[in-house]
């Protein structure tokens, strides 16, 4: 299981990350969650399981007692190989800022650029779907180490939401634009916290094949804490790396091998005193029991070395130059926002003049002069966001629902028409609490006197309609349609 701080034999936890992190120079770097390394995230052959959840379980000790913790994936449009690549890499390059953000905003053209993906038509198709069916996973396990709390819980999450504006209502997504992608603040406080991630050679990972991926970053974790590790190999290859149990366990020994094979050509491991081949590090414990043991190679005997990815410093890697450069600002504008300007400000006028500029909101009365001076007048006056883009918004969620709907089969419609219910009701059950019917009337006395001017006729029944609307949007909080999903079918225990 993931190590907490207290293990290290350093003592102070900026000591045990400067271990974990210091490691020979990279230039492109991956951040993997730790806890979730514990088992393969999605079976390796890919594609859709039936049911969409995938169940998978591992040992650990606490308190000198063996536990188990059992996992399920739900995953409505399965994972590829591609999609852990995406995660990481995405994960790496919002936390290997000076000061991490749990938003990224940027073209998909600098996240191809900057994961290290080649630049070709197919790959923005391949990022989009990627993105879209990593947003859509919901991941469960019985006893997560939680590197906050440094205790294991019973934790259900998902990893990020992702906004990918599209040509016109329901057409393509539009890759010319910015792509947002906002983290769950559980997860992203997580991958922060010290000992909860994992730093990796992204270029070297992207090299190897999906098993050998998987096998690479479980063992870079525990050679940190021992050059010598032994696993089981029924475990490894089935609840580990993700292969089909169906598949004998010669068979899953032979696709060890091929991976044990590529970590050893990239000198990720190495053989140990009168070994010959990868065959020799197996041993037989029993009938049908092996246990696999790797000693750590040279890659791991580098001189250490810094970080070499460090904070942007050129001005055009930053995610934000591009959509800004695109509205319109200049690059003394942009130089001159960033130094003076925090970056969620900054964030929020971008979407706000990109919709104004591409989706023609209702309500947007037109630039006054150009889309770059709206945007740098709304930073440099901290003005709040206008009212239409909040109803755009959210007539842009309902849209895609809808659209999600739509595109389900008739079975999950079933269970998408309950979690509307569901969380219909408690909406309802919200507004009809004591704290929810003091803020709906604060809000909608707020509203009243705009609405008088705009709607004189129902002017009441408008302001306490945007209120429920400012209520849902801010104040209100039900689960993600995969987290609700997931909640409904509780592992054993």
């Amino acid at each position: 299981m993931p190590m907490s701080t207290l293990d290290a034999t350093s003592g102070t936890p900026e000591a045990v990350r400067d271990q974990r992190y210091r490691l020979p120079g990279i230039t492109r770097e991956g951040i993997a969650q730790l806890s979730l390394l514990e088992t393969a995230l999605w079976p390796l052959r890919g594609g859709v399981v039936e049911g969409g959840t995938f169940e998978t379980a591992y040992s650990f000790a606490e308190q000198g007692r063996s536990r188990e913790a059992r996992v399920s994936v739900y995953s409505p449009h399965g994972l590829q190989s591609v999609d852990e690549y995406v995660l990481w890499g995405l994960l790496g390059i919002c936390l290997s800022r000076k000061q991490p953000e749990p938003t990224l905003l940027a073209t998909p053209y600098w996240m191809i650029k900057r994961l290290g993906m080649s630049l070709g038509g197919c790959q923005y198709d391949q990022l989009r779907a990627s993105l879209e069916r990593l947003a859509a996973v919901a991941y469960q396990n019985t006893a997560f180490y939680n590197p906050v709390t440094q205790q294991h819980e019973r934790v259900t999450l998902h990893f990020f939401s992702s906004f990918l504006p599209t040509r016109g209502r329901g057409g393509p997504v539009d890759a010319e634009r910015a792509w947002r992608i906002e983290w769950s603040p559980m997860f992203f406080s997580m991958c922060q916290a010290t000992g909860g991630s994992l730093l990796f050679d992204l270029d070297l990972y992207r090299q190897l094949s999906p098993g050998a991926r998987r096998l690479f970053l479980k063992l870079k974790d525990r050679f940190w804490r021992s050059k010598r590790v032994f696993l089981n190999v029924d475990d490894l290859t089935i609840h580990g790396l993700g292969f089909s149990a169906d598949r004998p366990l010669k068979k899953r020994k032979f696709d060890l091998t091929a991976c044990i094979r590529e970590l050893l050509e990239q000198g990720i491991i190495e053989l140990g005193r009168g070994q010959s081949g990868p065959q020799d590090l197996f041993l037989k414990r029993g009938k049908g029991l092996y246990v696999v043991q790797f000693f750590a190679g040279p890659y791991f005997r580098q001189p250490l070395a810094e970080r070499t990815v460090k904070s942007q410093q050129k001005l055009g890697d930053d995610p934000l130059y591009e959509p800004l450069q695109t509205i319109g600002v200049d690059e003394a504008g942009i130089r001159r926002l960033f130094k003076q300007y925090s970056r969620g400000l900054i964030q929020r006028w971008i979407r706000i003049t990109d919709a104004a500029l591409h989706e023609k909101p209702r309500g947007f009365p037109g630039f006054r002069s150009s889309p770059a001076a709206f945007l740098i007048d709304g930073i440099q006056n901290e003005r709040m966001p206008p009212d239409w883009i909040f109803a755009h918004e959210k007539e842009a969620k309902r849209r895609q629902w809808e659209a999600e709907r739509a595109a389900g089969a008739a079975s999950e419609q079933v269970l998408r028409d309950r979690y509307a219910a569901e969380r219909s009701a408690a909406l309802q059950a919200f507004l009809h609490s004591p704290e929810g019917r003091a803020r709906c009337a604060a809000y909608a006395q707020g509203f009243l006197d705009f609405y008088r001017l705009r709607e004189p006729d129902r002017c009441h029944e408008a302001a306490r309609e945007a209120a429920v609307s400012k209520l849902e949007r801010e104040q209100f909080t039900f689960p993600d349609f995969s987290v609700w999903l997931l909640s409904q079918r509780q592992p054993t225990t």
